[in-house]
Formats: structure tokens, sequence, C-alpha cells
């Protein structure tokens, strides 16, 4: 199994997810997948590893501990990231109509597997 067919099997048990990747702590994607173009996931790797590292940073200092997972609600589509190992990350792009629930327990299932990868 490779890092690809984690994400590819999420898709089918969820079709509204449009892609994903495993990312490094440096924001490089190590692998990716997508359900169709127009996805740019090395851009958003880059941009949501910084992301959680800053919402990490807040969540400490408020006293939650440190960061797991975020999760993005947009006008057309869900963004979820969440933390493997301290250093990568497995992102999920999702279509509008995406449960948020099912997306987060598959992202879950998802980042355990990869962690016995690594």
């Amino acid at each position: 199994m490779t890092f690809r067919d984690i994400i590819e099997g999420m898709h089918r048990k969820e079709p509204a997810i449009r892609g994903g990747a495993l990312a490094g702590s440096d924001g490089l994607a190590v692998e990716e997948w997508s359900a169709a173009g127009g996805l740019d996931l090395s851009a958003l790797c880059a941009e949501m590893v910084q992301f959680f590292k800053e919402s990490g940073r807040m969540a400490h200092e408020q006293g939650l501990g440190g960061a797991s997972e975020v999760f993005i609600a947009g006008d057309d589509g869900l963004l979820f990231l969440q933390r493997v190992t301290a250093d990568y990350y497995l992102l999920l792009v999702t279509a509008p109509g995406a449960v948020p629930g099912k997306c987060r327990f598959l992202l879950r299932q998802g980042a355990s597997r990869a962690r016995e990868m690594l």
C-alpha cells in the first residue's frame, strides 16, 4: 500500500473527496492524488502546513494543548489537515456536499495507516 492508495481509498468511501496529499513539515507534498484537475495541492500543502503550525501555537498558548487537526469550511468545499507525526501531515479537499464528520473519520483512519507506514 502507498500513501496515494490511502487517499484514493478515502475517495472511494466518500466520493465528495476531490483530492489529498501527504506533506512534510516543510510543506512539500510527498505524495498527492486528485480526482479531477484544478487543485494545486503542492501550493495548498505549503500554505496549510504553515497555517497548522501557527494554529498549534495559538492553541498551545490558550491551554488547549498541541493541535492535531485543522478544518476549514469554504463556500465551494471543505479542507482538512491532520497531523500524522511530528514531521508529516495528511490533507483532504472536498466538494461542498461532503459530510464533515465522515471526512474527519476517514482522515483519522488514513492518518493512522500513514503513521504505520512511516
